[in-house]
């Protein structure tokens, strides 16, 4: 695991709210630049928003957002963040950019 690695701009490919209180925001993989923290194999992609932030709202908005607009995304995963049997990356940053 790395600490506060950024990434993108990318574009944002879903946005999941799940019943479990997570956030799941899944970004493209279209070579551009990737964080690097190491969570399971096949979660690089996905990036979980931390629901015990005081901005998980904000992010979420930031996301949907993103993703409706058809904008691009930059920001930071720091760690992993667990549930059920996997670990995905902890999204601690987002950003809209054009």
């Amino acid at each position: 695991m790395t600490a506060n690695s950024d990434f993108g701009p990318v574009q944002v490919k879903s946005v999941t709210v799940h019943d479990a209180h997570m956030i799941i925001v899944e970004i493209a993989g279209d070579g551009a630049k990737k964080h690097t923290e190491q969570c399971d194999d096949g979660r690089e992609r996905q990036l979980i928003i931390n629901k015990d932030s005081p901005y998980e709202k904000e992010m979420f908005s930031v996301a949907l957002a993103a993703k409706a607009s058809g904008k691009s995304i930059t920001g930071w995963a720091n760690g992993c963040h667990a549930f059920w049997d996997y670990k995905a990356p902890k999204l601690t940053v987002i950003a809209l950019v054009d």
